[in-house]
């Protein structure tokens, strides 16, 4: 669901100067204090050059927040084994949600998008969906060498849904630092009982995939 914009390419350095401003902003003065206005005194630019491609501080979050995962190592690159690289990819998510920039970027947009469709299809369709595709594509890697063996793509994404699940739970409640420990148990359960479960035994049909 990517807008399509019209009229003149947009400079590269200011469209980087007015994402960077607008996370910035976020960090030092909070989601309400952020003003269209604000991020374009922060980039140096016009008012006028941020509405020509972008409608609302929302567009540009949620371009910032593209722009942020985009640029985000989310897997280890040589994991030692499949425990260690969902351990690796469990510890980041952690970090993401309660201590990077880009976590806040999230939570703000999250709350958004529960009070506006338009913004909630915008964050699933366009930006963390790419997210989880490259999830589900290294997690399917990852696990093509273990006694699991190829995963389709419902199975891929119901394992996310019991990794990722419970980090952004415990984020959101505790707003708890990563630690190790809770890493390696959440793994481990999500591996055993996956491990466990009857071969021949079809799962049932995934409405949302």
């Amino acid at each position: 669901m990517r807008r399509v914009r019209n009229g003149p390419r947009r400079s590269e350095a200011a469209r980087v100067a007015v994402l960077r401003a607008a996370d910035d902003l976020l960090v030092d003065v909070g989601f309400q204090a952020v003003t269209v206005g604000s991020i374009a005194e922060r980039a140096g630019v016009s008012k006028q050059t941020i509405y020509r491609w972008w409608r609302s501080k929302i567009d540009i979050l949620l371009d910032v927040l593209e722009e942020d995962l985009r640029d985000t190592a989310s897997w280890p690159s040589r994991p030692e084994s499949a425990q260690a690289a969902l351990e690796g990819h469990v510890t980041h998510l952690s970090r993401v949600f309660t201590r990077s920039a880009t976590g806040r970027v999230m939570f703000v947009l999250i709350g958004h998008a529960l009070q506006d469709a338009t913004t909630a299809a915008v964050l699933r369709d366009r930006v963390l969906d790419r997210e989880r595709g490259h999830d589900r594509a290294r997690l399917q890697e990852v696990l093509a060498t273990t006694s699991l063996g190829a995963l389709p793509r419902q199975e891929a994404d119901q394992l996310l849904d019991l990794l990722a699940g419970p980090v952004f739970y415990r984020a959101f409640m505790t707003g708890r630092s990563p630690d190790p420990r809770f890493a390696g148990r959440l793994v481990s359960t999500v591996l055993t009982c996956r491990q466990g479960a009857p071969p021949d035994r079809a799962a049932p049909a995934d409405p949302s995939s």
